[in-house]
């Protein structure tokens, strides 16, 4: 029997950014799979919330149609984009690649503007105005370049938009 039942976007808010911090006008980006969850606090409440349905499997997409790549391997490409300067994948016809992520980058770069420049419109939407800051969480926000793209979109200095790790939640 269920006895709550709590959007994932406030979910995400209440373990992302604690309470006394949502005085502040802020943002909470959560970048998934299938689609960025976004909340927004001000006066120490969550005032609106709102999804965009891009996120990170459309990089994943973009890669396993650019590289030849079945999804699971387009998918383990795109999460080593973040560790690695150059990459090592095989093709579906079986060739061996080893591309440098700047290089690999340089053909996700138009998605990922397109996917920061629909979430921060949604963002404006909701808020009416930009925030003061934005926490990205998830695993497509993890993309390089995501948070400066996001930030250039909603016109706010890059250290502004920051990805909130596991590591520094308040649990």
């Amino acid at each position: 029997e269920v006895m709550n039942l709590t959007l994932e976007p406030i979910a995400s808010i209440n373990v992302a950014i604690p309470q006394n911090l949502r005085l502040l006008n802020l943002a909470l980006v959560d970048v998934g799979a299938g689609t960025s969850d976004i909340a927004i606090s001000k006066d120490g409440s969550v005032i609106s919330y709102g999804m965009v349905a891009l996120a990170g499997d459309e990089i994943t997409e973009k890669i396993a149609q650019t590289y030849l790549l079945d999804f699971n391997n387009a998918e383990t490409l795109k999460i080593g984009l973040c560790h690695n300067e150059m990459n090592a994948f095989t093709d579906v016809l079986g060739m061996r690649h080893q591309m440098a992520t700047d290089e690999i980058m340089s053909q996700i770069d138009a998605l990922i503007d397109h996917i920061t420049k629909e979430v921060a419109e949604n963002i404006i939407q909701l808020n009416k105005k930009s925030p003061s800051a934005v926490f990205c969480i998830g695993g497509g926000a993890q993309i390089p370049g995501f948070t400066k793209s996001l930030a250039g979109h909603l016109d706010l200095p890059v250290e502004r938009v920051v990805i909130k790790s596991v590591e520094n939640l308040d649990m």
